[in-house]
């Protein structure tokens, strides 16, 4: 005659059970912590890492999120959405004036005319003081913003005499190109694109040394995992050695990054050849440059109160750069 099963069996199961989906509910979070999810603006980071040949042998895995803007992709950072990203000089004074748990991590330095002031084809404008009572758009905390204020303040003007309007690049795009805006300041590929339609430089961040500066940047949370922060110190490893090569090899990267921004490989080359962007260490040089560009959107009130930018900076880093040639 059949045997009952002993009520101890539907325990052990059950208990067998219970565990096998707390494996498979858990392996998910186990594997997503093995690799590094990296923002990406236009997809440049990511087509810089391969064209150098710096995305090989890398023994944990990356998945690419794209934005628009650093304002965006910090937010996403705070928030651990992702983990690491490259931004320019503004954003990150916003994210700690906004309390973002994020940190500095990585400093490029070289392309100061990464970000240009642009007038429409046919516009009169001829220098920065005739934009006064004109409508210049651009993404507010963005490295873009920084350049329109130092511009009109060199021109004399202040925010209040012109007309800012505070938009995205992408909605940016296409009032400039219908004629709704006077001015746009914004960045690569933005300035590239508009002006092989026509528009004009009208001032770019030559003139300003902080203007030249990317930021890597890293939420706390992946900073305060020891795996995901080992991972994150070879990566910016291999966006040093990636940038060194752009450098090294201009023709090539510009081939690659023509294609990936869908602009002239002669546009691309006329960029490139006014830069020569490196990575460099997290020194005074470096937070004093910051400190500048926080201290001016404080004066203008565009954050609540004057920062300590050194307090973002993580210099823990500095010495898996590659020296420099």
């Amino acid at each position: 005659m059949p045997v009952k099963p002993s009520a101890a069996k539907p325990s052990l199961t059950l208990k067998a059970l219970l565990c096998c989906a707390a494996l498979l509910i858990a392996h998910p979070l186990w594997a997503a912590n093995e690799g590094l999810k990296v923002g990406d603006q236009s997809g440049l980071t990511q087509a810089l890492l391969h064209a150098a040949g710096e995305d090989e042998g890398i023994t944990y895995s990356l998945s690419w999120h794209p934005f628009l803007a650093g304002t965006t992709m910090l937010e996403a950072l705070s928030a651990g959405a992702i983990d690491v990203g490259v931004v320019g000089n503004a954003p990150p004074v916003f994210a700690q004036a906004g309390g973002y748990d994020v940190r500095i991590v990585g400093v490029a330095s070289g392309a100061q005319n990464n970000n240009a002031l642009l007038v429409p084809e046919g516009s009169t404008v001829r220098q920065v003081a005739d934009l006064k009572g004109q409508r210049v758009a651009v993404a507010k905390g963005s490295s873009g913003h920084y350049l329109l204020l130092a511009a009109l303040q060199r021109a004399g003007l202040t925010p209040r005499d012109v007309n800012i309007a505070y938009v995205s690049p992408v909605d940016a795009q296409n009032a400039f190109a219908s004629g709704k805006l006077d001015g746009w300041a914004v960045w690569y590929p933005f300035v590239g694109q508009a002006t092989s339609r026509g528009a004009r430089v009208l001032v770019d961040g030559s003139g300003w040394p902080e203007t030249g500066l990317n930021f890597t940047v890293a939420g706390l949370q992946t900073l305060n995992d020891p795996q995901r922060a080992a991972h994150l110190g070879d990566l910016l490893g291999r966006f040093a050695r990636a940038q060194a090569w752009a450098t090294a090899h201009p023709q090539a990267w510009a081939e690659v990054f023509a294609q990936t921004t869908r602009l002239s490989v002669a546009l691309v080359q006329e960029m490139l050849a006014h830069q020569d962007l490196r990575y460099v260490p997290i020194e005074k040089a470096v937070i004093d440059s910051q400190q500048h560009l926080a201290d001016m959107f404080a004066a203008e009130r565009l954050i609540p109160r004057p920062l300590q930018v050194e307090q973002i900076f993580d210099d823990r880093f500095n010495r898996l750069l590659p020296n420099p040639q």
